[in-house]
């Protein structure tokens, strides 16, 4: 089942490094909680689980921009994959999911 919590974690790459844990992709998740579509805010018992999940998105690159932000060095030696490009990558993916408009997913029913 496509679960916002997989399609946040789909969306982040969030197991390739700089990883993210779980607890982490849950966190953020639950940080980008948003009214659902019958104006239920997330603490309301009734609420139906909607996240805005390019919000969530970008902060999860932002989390792993800043993991590969002192990564200068090519590794492994030799192979030229410069990790530099690692932060540039994750910033740049950042930036792709603060630009997009509100997207909400819904789950239930």
């Amino acid at each position: 089942m496509d679960t916002p919590l997989n399609k946040l974690k789909a969306l982040t790459a969030w197991d390739t490094e700089p990883a993210l844990a779980e607890t982490e992709v849950e966190d953020i998740l639950d940080a980008h909680a948003i009214v659902d579509e019958d104006g239920l805010a997330p603490a309301d018992e009734n609420w139906k689980p909607t996240y805005d999940m390019n919000k969530a998105a970008a902060n999860a690159w932002l989390v792993k921009a800043a993991r590969a932000s002192a990564l200068t060095e090519e590794d492994p030696p030799g192979s030229g994959i410069y990790t530099s490009k690692v932060f540039e990558n994750c910033r740049s993916m950042a930036r792709i999911y603060a630009g997009r408009t509100r997207a909400t997913v819904k789950t239930g029913e």
